[in-house]
């Protein structure tokens, strides 16, 4: 079985490269699009400690959650648009390399 994981990192990458049309994206159009995206391992699709989602989901939320020191919102990347939405930042624009 493979138990390698997408890492944190490659999530939050993929979700700017998503967001870079400046667009404002809800969390279920984020995950729906990640999810054909990223390469999820059987490792990835487990259920972890939030019973309704996948273990790459709770790290898609890690990634946009307020409260996390190494979220896209505490590095400046990712702003609020309203619960649930959100927009990229030009310094989330600038990290994809995409930014003036």
């Amino acid at each position: 079985m493979d138990d390698a994981k997408t890492r944190e990192i490659d999530i939050q990458r993929a979700i700017l490269d998503l967001m870079s049309n400046g667009a404002v994206w809800k969390n279920a159009e984020l995950k729906r699009k990640l999810k054909s995206l990223l390469p999820l391992t059987a490792a990835d699709r487990e259920v972890g400690e939030r019973q309704s989602e996948a273990l790459w989901e709770q790290r898609v939320n890690n990634a946009l959650s307020r409260s996390r020191s190494n979220s896209l919102y505490a590095k400046g990347q990712v702003e609020s648009c309203g619960w649930g939405y959100h927009r990229i930042t030009g310094v989330g624009l600038r990290h994809t390399g995409q930014g003036g």
